[in-house]
């Protein structure tokens, strides 16, 4: 139930007041407290047309007749966009693993000159570039307002929030940390393709790096579903996590692609074993597309699931 749609076309600013608070007068006293001073603010700036007016009162009659859907709509809108905003971080974090393996591949001499050389190669790996800034800016900006407002509750008291929030933050000193010791040892190593000493090495980086991104994951899904979160800024999230998700498929386009690109410019090396730990490329470039599409399939399903509107869910603004 929707108490007042806004309107293209609505009375000037101020007028419908009157009526709005009659109108509101017929819902019951707790919905009256809980929303009544928003509805008559959003009145007195926007006014009050007749067809708000008669949704006004249409909502008052649903009100009375069903008064638990106004309990149960919101619970199952808060969850719904809690797990919207989980989905596309499980998924943004299996895409973040394969990128991370995609940047390895791609560092070689081999593939940077190749990009030089081929302008469909080049052009893929620019698309990839820009859409994981954007990816990354959506869920930083989808993150902060909520890790803020997490941590609040935690100073403030909630005891069951500080475990979460060490260990997220532990994990992404521990990730950051991995990246920049596989970039150090890739610097100082000689030879167009610098590799770790041994496979012992390798695995044990890839292990201790998946573990961080796990722990980090789960740690901040608890959080997420421990911490009180307004119905707005799991709104705001929402979105955030849609642009995010959409980043993640305009990425996995541009990897299909780079990938077709280099077999029809460079036969030779695409099926070379340029891969990571000298494997075959294109089965490096095939394992990194499924794992993208895996992740991807996940975000946006979650995405679309946030965004969809629940007919039967009541929200007054």
């Amino acid at each position: 139930m929707t108490a007042v749609r806004r309107r293209r076309g609505r009375p000037r600013p101020g007028r419908g007041l009157r009526l709005a608070a009659m109108l509101i007068r017929t819902y019951p006293p707790s919905w009256r407290e809980r929303y009544g001073d928003e509805l008559l603010g959003w009145v007195e700036e926007g006014g009050l047309g007749p067809l708000a007016a008669l949704d006004l009162a249409r909502g008052a009659l649903d009100v009375r007749a069903h008064p638990e859907l106004i309990a149960k709509g919101l619970i199952r809108m808060v969850g719904r966009l809690r797990g919207a905003v989980l989905g596309v971080l499980c998924g943004y974090a299996a895409f973040v693993v394969a990128g991370a393996a995609y940047q390895k591949l791609t560092e070689y001499d081999d593939f940077t000159e190749a990009a030089s050389r081929h302008s469909a190669l080049g052009a893929s790996f620019r698309v990839v570039v820009v859409a994981s800034l954007v990816a990354l800016a959506a869920m930083v900006a989808v993150g902060a307002p909520i890790g803020l407002a997490v941590v609040r509750q935690a100073l403030a008291g909630r005891r069951e929030l500080r475990g979460p929030l060490a260990l997220v933050a532990v994990s992404v000193l521990w990730f950051a940390g991995e990246l920049a010791l596989l970039a150090s040892h890739a610097h100082g190593s000689a030879g167009p393709n610098p590799q770790m000493s041994g496979s012992a090495d390798f695995y044990a980086w890839s292990a201790t790096l998946l573990l961080a991104v796990v722990l980090g994951v789960v740690a901040a899904a608890v959080a997420l579903r421990r911490a009180e979160l307004g119905l707005g800024l799991l709104r705001f999230a929402a979105m955030g996590s849609a642009v995010a998700a959409g980043a993640m498929v305009v990425m996995l386009v541009a990897i299909v692609g780079w990938g077709v690109a280099l077999r029809s410019a460079d036969p030779a090396l695409f099926h070379s074993h340029e891969g990571i730990r000298s494997g075959s490329t294109a089965g490096t470039w095939l394992a990194i597309v499924v794992l993208m599409a895996a992740a991807s399939a996940v975000a946006v399903r979650s995405s679309a699931r946030g965004l969809v509107r629940d007919s039967r869910a009541t929200d007054p603004a």
